[in-house]
């Protein structure tokens, strides 16, 4: 019968001998930083060199599988709500550049809740905004299409110009969820929702 192993022992073995870090992005790019073989220079040192390797999740159909796997495990931890994104309001946003530099995808409950807030018939609001998703997680089976502003910079199809000049979303109340979990420490524009008044429509 073998012991139980310690917990230094497992955290050895979960990491390995050479990985270091490994950092998977959206766009399925798989990062893998790790030690290449170094040799001892003293009783006390040996040189270490670190490489780095990107793989393509997309292009490798076991490494797909796996990272859907891990990514589905990893997020059932990370879902519990989260008070601080409450504090998060686009209404005080100076620049829209999370509708203008990401893909804002959407799952089909959120077209279901956009179609019906339009007046569109489901399959009329998928015609006309939505475009086939970018994402190897399998979540989101589209995203929102995009059109230009005034000088030809790409944006969310519904981000429309306000009486004020500025870029405003045309749908808050109804966005998709993927806006509504948007992280205050990605926001460029994060305001304290104690600082913004209660606006009037």
């Amino acid at each position: 019968m073998s012991k139980t192993s310690s917990a230094a022992e497992r955290k050895f073995a979960l990491n390995g001998l050479s990985v270091q870090t490994l950092k998977l992005s959206q766009d399925g790019e798989l990062d893998v930083e790790f030690d290449l073989p170094g040799k001892q220079t003293t009783a006390q040192y040996y040189t270490q060199i670190r490489g780095l390797r990107t793989l393509n999740v997309y292009d490798d159909p076991e490494l797909e599988e796996v990272c859907k796997r891990l990514f589905h495990i990893v997020r059932k931890r990370v879902m519990k709500p989260d008070e601080e994104r409450l504090r998060v309001h686009c209404d005080n946003c100076s620049t829209s550049a999370c509708c203008r530099t990401y893909n804002v995808l959407i799952t089909e409950d959120d077209m279901a809740r956009l179609a019906t807030s339009l007046g569109t018939p489901l399959a009329t609001f998928k015609d006309k905004y939505t475009n086939p998703g970018v994402d190897w997680s399998d979540d989101y089976p589209a995203q929102l299409a995009c059109d230009t502003d005034y000088e030809g910079e790409e944006k969310c199809v519904f981000l429309k110009a306000a009486e004020d000049g500025q870029f405003r979303c045309s749908v808050y109340e109804h966005r998709p969820q993927i806006c509504r979990d948007f992280d205050m420490d990605t926001c460029d524009d994060f305001v304290a929702m104690k600082d913004i008044g209660v606006l009037k429509s």
